[in-house]
């Protein structure tokens, strides 16, 4: 459109020129160069149609994630039953005995020896006394117990065979009353056969001069622990002793006392 104007007032301005010319007659004129007015083509704005901005598309929804599968419950593995617990052996303490003033006891006839089993179990720690575990005569497949073997002791020997006679006696003189159901006599009678049972020790490296009188000592703890222990028990569970029980108690009684009598005078002469 601008272009087209221009062009107009061009021509306009030509026209004038020679309309000049002619109003002018035949005059000469010495021609003159004309000023033609240069055309500049002014650059046309061209217009930038605006982009289209492409509308956002549409962000697809995200997929459900599926639920996880129920993950199969485990069955319960079936505990196990308990074991039962061993019985344990009765840990009183045992009251101290005063220990017997030496008496000479007369010699009767000994019988056979009983025999008894016994096994040495050697502990790691140094310091500490071997054990020795040691059975029942009556039945050997039950323990009586398992005791300390220390170094021979030639006045400790001497004191535990004291202590076996004077328990012995003292069992012997309770059985009566224990047999008749009297408290008194029943508790007697444990105490006794508590106190062999919890002073019980045994010596290793003993000399050949009193390796009989060890051995006597040995015997002698396992048998009057062994017949008298029904009698014992019966007191504890009963609070008397039965006729079978009793002859029991008294037999091993008065054997134990005739066997150990001479080594027992033996080691209080030494």
């Amino acid at each position: 459109m601008k272009q087209s104007t221009s062009l107009v007032r061009i021509l306009i301005v030509a026209l004038l020129l020679l309309w000049g010319g002619a109003a002018c007659g035949g005059e000469e004129v010495t021609p003159t160069a004309t000023a033609v007015a240069q055309i500049v083509e002014t650059p046309t704005e061209t217009a930038v149609p605006p982009t289209d901005t492409p509308a956002p598309t549409d962000t697809p929804m995200p997929t459900e994630t599926p639920a996880p599968t129920d993950t199969a419950t485990p069955t319960e593995t079936p505990l196990p039953t308990d074991t039962p617990e061993p019985t344990a052996t009765p840990t009183d303490v045992p009251t101290e005995t005063p220990e017997p003033t030496n008496t000479a006891v007369p010699a009767t006839n000994t019988p056979a020896a009983p025999a008894a089993t016994a096994t040495p179990e050697a502990t790691e720690e140094s310091g500490e006394p071997e054990m020795i575990t040691v059975y029942y005569i009556s039945n050997p497949n039950d323990i009586l117990g398992v005791f300390p073997e220390r170094p021979f002791d030639a006045a400790a020997l001497t004191a535990n065979m004291n202590n076996i006679y004077n328990s012995l006696q003292t069992m012997r003189g309770n059985i009566d009353g224990a047999k008749a159901g009297d408290a008194a006599a029943c508790s007697s009678y444990v105490g006794a056969y508590n106190n062999i049972l919890y002073s019980g020790v045994f010596y290793k490296d003993v000399p050949g001069d009193w390796e009989e009188i060890d051995f006597v000592y040995f015997l002698s703890f396992i048998y009057s622990l062994d017949r008298t222990r029904p009698a014992y028990l019966s007191c504890i569970n009963a609070g008397k002793v039965d006729d079978f029980n009793y002859g029991l108690a008294l037999t091993a009684i008065d054997q134990t006392v005739n066997f150990m009598t001479p080594s027992l005078n033996a080691a209080n002469s030494r």
